[in-house]
């Protein structure tokens, strides 16, 4: 027993200063092709080609390929005539950097310091363990959101980015090895993997050198008079003695992302798989930028005709995919398409950053706003912008300028001082002046008043209008809130209590 724990010591935290860890996506080429089908020919061998010297060549095929003698370099005739039954895609460049792009994404929510390779990422380890216990976690948590993207994941474990790139296997690491072991393993790996020149590789093979082990027994006086300053710089990056200088990933400050379909949808209900798709990226993207949308813009593509656009305003910013595409869904049923639909894609470029919330021990007022915004937004998406107002209150004291509208929002603020007499709730559309009898206030029956007078004043700075105001009453209990102006001594009623 004490030797496991001594052990998973050991993998938890590894004496090293700086842990990179590389992740290479072998298949990167067959997953960006395949990843916005619907359905993935899983059972089918599978092979990429590109065009190289003036012939179509294979650059990547899946595992079962593999087994029909497909490989790497092989002419698209070649192959063909070895399985008849091969599926061949063509290299798509723009949707494997967009593949690449989505994995470095999530990967920055692992590591703050993220860097993009061709077929690959860099992560940097140190002092991650801390937000997952330990190493051994991070890496199955890793590996768990990867495989959502991708099916075929290897890496490499180094103390330095070239070392990790040159140290990758075929399998993904479910533990982090110590110093000793990662260097065991540079020391014996092929003097070929080490990024040189062709001349370079002539050198070594003239000098007897096999592995970077063989290459590191020279001193560094003796490599830097026969080899070129290239090579010293690419030891310094191995031996992490020079700092690498690749750019950073950092998510970018807008949002946009597409499903293409070159079959075509026909339905509103086929539209869904893609936006699905897109709005799960779209919540990682936002999950890893640390804030929520408060507007997001569809625009829907045919083969031939004018596309459509489709904007969702939100009451409250969201970051969760399953909330936006049931409005989504909403908005969608009125919304007028072209017949057939071929590229879907999904842009957002209105952010709010995510703060911390105070919050009620022992109310629900959370959850009540959370409720109120989800109603506002359901209600948006199925009758439009312009449908809904809510009555909010201003910085007036007159009580007829003291209510407004404005498009709902559970984070309007009430500015209104309230009087401390009692208001009624409805006004009227405008005073009705009072009638005077035998110097008794007179409207529909005789008044009587009961308490009062509270002042407003309203505009002060552009008039002297100011009003008395009263709580009044007639012969059958009726209240009404009347006021007398203080410039004409005219009396009004403005309102009536239930």
């Amino acid at each position: 027993m004490k030797k496991q724990s001594k052990k998973h010591q050991r993998c938890s935290k590894p004496d090293m200063q700086n842990i990179w860890l590389y992740v290479h996506f072998p298949e990167l080429a067959i997953e960006a092709v395949l990843l916005d089908m619907d359905k993935l020919p899983v059972d089918k061998p599978i092979a990429i080609s590109s065009p190289q010297k003036n012939a179509q060549r294979i650059v990547c095929c899946n595992q079962l390929a593999k087994t029909w003698g497909i490989e790497p370099s092989l002419s698209l005739s070649t192959a063909l005539a070895i399985c008849p039954q091969l599926m061949v895609v063509v290299k798509n460049i723009r949707q494997e950097e967009r593949l690449l792009q989505r994995l470095a994404l999530i990967s920055y929510s692992f590591s703050p310091e993220v860097i993009v390779d061709t077929n690959g990422l860099w992560l940097n380890l140190s002092g991650c363990e801390q937000l997952f216990q330990s190493y051994q976690e991070w890496l199955k948590r890793l590996q768990a959101k990867l495989l959502m993207q991708v099916a075929f994941i290897v890496t490499g474990v180094g103390e330095s980015p070239l070392a990790a790139k040159l140290l990758c296997g075929s399998q993904f690491h479910k533990h982090l090895p110590n110093s000793h072991e990662i260097q065991c393993a540079l020391v014996a790996t092929r003097i070929d993997k080490l990024p040189s020149t062709l001349k370079q590789q002539q050198s070594f093979k003239q000098l007897g050198l096999k592995t970077i082990g063989d290459l590191l027994k020279f001193p560094r006086s003796a490599l830097s008079r026969r080899f070129s300053s290239e090579l010293m710089t690419t030891l310094q990056l191995l031996q992490g003695q020079k700092p690498c200088t690749s750019t950073r990933f950092k998510p970018s400050t807008e949002f946009y992302d597409e499903i293409q379909n070159t079959q075509g949808l026909y339905s509103k209900e086929s539209l869904l798989f893609p936006m699905k798709t897109l709005l799960q990226r779209f919540s990682q993207y936002l999950i890893a930028r640390q804030c929520h949308c408060s507007q997001l813009s569809w625009r829907f593509e045919p083969l031939l005709g004018d596309h459509q656009t489709m904007a969702l305003n939100l009451s409250s910013s969201k970051n969760n995919w399953s909330s936006l595409l049931t409005l989504s869904r909403l908005q969608l049923e009125s919304l007028e398409l072209p017949q057939s639909i071929e590229r879907v894609s999904l842009s957002c470029n209105q952010f709010v950053d995510v703060t911390e919330s105070n919050f009620d021990l022992f109310g629900n007022q959370v959850l009540l706003d959370n409720q109120a915004s989800e109603l506002i937004d359901k209600l948006y998406a199925r009758l439009g912008v312009d449908a809904l107002s809510q009555l909010v209150t201003s910085e007036e004291y007159l009580p007829e300028l003291a209510g407004n509208t404005q498009p709902p929002s559970k984070n309007t603020k009430t500015n209104y001082i309230a009087s401390k007499a009692p208001q009624p709730l409805w006004l009227l559309n405008e005073p009705t002046p009072i009638q005077e009898r035998n110097q008794k206030l007179y409207w529909r029956r005789p008044l009587t008043i009961i308490s009062g007078p509270e002042r407003l004043c309203g505009n002060w700075w552009q008039s002297e209008q100011q009003r008395d105001y009263y709580l009044a009453c007639d012969s059958k209990g009726a209240r009404y809130w009347i006021f007398r102006e203080t410039t004409n001594k005219r009396w009004f009623v403005h309102g009536l209590f239930s």
